[in-house]
């Protein structure tokens, strides 16, 4: 049987990417990705809401994403969607869902005008 794990997101970012070094050597970069959804209501008034998603870079990619990605910049994430558990400061157990974009088929693709130095613009594809 086939199965697929799969979020396609268009939106701007919420934050500026936050940079971490991992145990294993390599780098992770995460922030948050608004989507939001415009319609009118049945009396013709203007309404919108907004999703937050909080997206998780590793491997090659995470260089295009510390050169490139800022607050505010529209952003296209492909990636799997994932569940983890995790214990706060006061010791209370949280759940999170990210979308992890790590393996090759997935992209993180800034959209905004912003230039890429020329070294990093390769690392956009993971």
């Amino acid at each position: 049987m086939l199965n697929m794990n799969r979020a396609t997101l268009l939106g701007h970012a919420g934050r500026d990417p936050e940079i971490r070094e991992l145990n294993n050597g390599g780098r992770a970069a995460t922030f948050t990705l608004a989507t939001t959804e415009k319609w009118k209501d049945g009396e013709g008034n203007p309404v919108e809401a907004t999703e937050w998603h909080r997206v998780v870079v590793y491997g090659p990619a995470v260089k295009a994403v510390e050169a490139m990605l800022k607050k505010g910049d529209r952003v296209m994430v492909e990636g799997r969607i994932a569940t983890r558990t995790f214990s706060d400061r006061e010791g209370t157990e949280r759940n999170v869902t990210e979308i992890v974009v790590t393996r090759r088929q997935d992209t993180v693709n800034m959209l905004s005008a912003r230039r890429a130095p020329a070294d990093a613009a390769a690392g956009t594809r993971s």
